[in-house]
């Protein structure tokens, strides 16, 4: 499953709530993995969300 998250969203894990910059996909070939800025290790997207503007 693709996520349309784009360089520069601000995402964050819904079992606790903490915020991520997402930075980029993985370089596998599972597209339900990508990068975040504040960690080394591709995380699982599906475990992520959008955060929208409130605008």
């Amino acid at each position: 499953m693709v996520r349309d998250f784009k360089i520069g969203d601000k995402i964050i894990r819904k079992r606790d709530g903490k915020l991520f910059t997402y930075i980029g996909t993985d370089d596998s070939d599972d597209d339900n993995y990508g990068h975040v800025k504040e960690m080394l290790v591709p995380v699982y997207l599906p475990d992520f969300e959008k955060v929208e503007d409130k605008q």
